[in-house]
């Protein structure tokens, strides 16, 4: 089920009945983001709909609290997106070489983040702005059945802007959603 606008900004969450073993409460299906008719993740997978919608739903995920910031809000969306990459996964230093990041911004959930991609969510105070794009695959390694990330050479940056009372009734539908299956 679509909870919100799939050209605009809408997160897919769909329970699978023929997925779960009965009386179960790890329910299995389908999670997305969908950011002006894109999807994240871009291939089919197969989520823990506990694992995903609790971390959406956890009040420090960025899309239930985004955080402000209108300086990068304002960015253009590539610019905006590689400032957000940087301040949660800085590059490592010589003065210090496992620099610690802020997970501020960062609005995937697991079966997202396990794709490849990278979301984050920025506000102005009134509108967040979510913006998405892969910026790893899975690669076969030369030798052998092993596979390896490989960062993406070029990104291609998905994002959407929408009010804040409107993500807010989106997350609500979503909790209401989840609820309603373990009745």
């Amino acid at each position: 089920m679509f909870f919100g606008d799939p050209y605009r900004f809408a997160i897919f969450v769909e329970c699978i009945p023929d997925w779960n073993p009965p009386d179960t409460a790890f329910y299995n299906g389908f999670f997305y983001y969908s950011i002006n008719g894109n999807f994240f993740p871009q291939d089919v997978r197969t989520a823990t709909l506990c694992v995903d919608v609790n971390t959406l739903l956890d009040p420090a995920h960025a899309l239930s609290t985004p955080s402000l910031n209108a300086d990068v809000y304002a960015m253009p969306a590539p610019e905006a997106f590689n400032s957000l990459y940087s301040l949660t996964w800085p590059e490592s230093r010589a003065e210090e070489e496992y620099p610690e990041g802020s997970n501020l911004y960062r609005a995937e959930t697991e079966n997202i983040s396990e794709s490849g991609v990278s979301v984050f969510a920025v506000s102005d105070g009134l509108m967040v702005r979510v913006l998405a794009a892969k910026t790893q695959r899975l690669v076969p390694k030369e030798q052998g059945d092993r596979y390896e990330w490989v960062a993406e050479r070029k990104l291609t940056v998905a994002e959407a802007c929408l009010p804040k009372s409107e993500l807010s009734a989106i997350l609500q539908r979503i909790q209401d959603y989840y609820s309603s299956l373990s009745r």
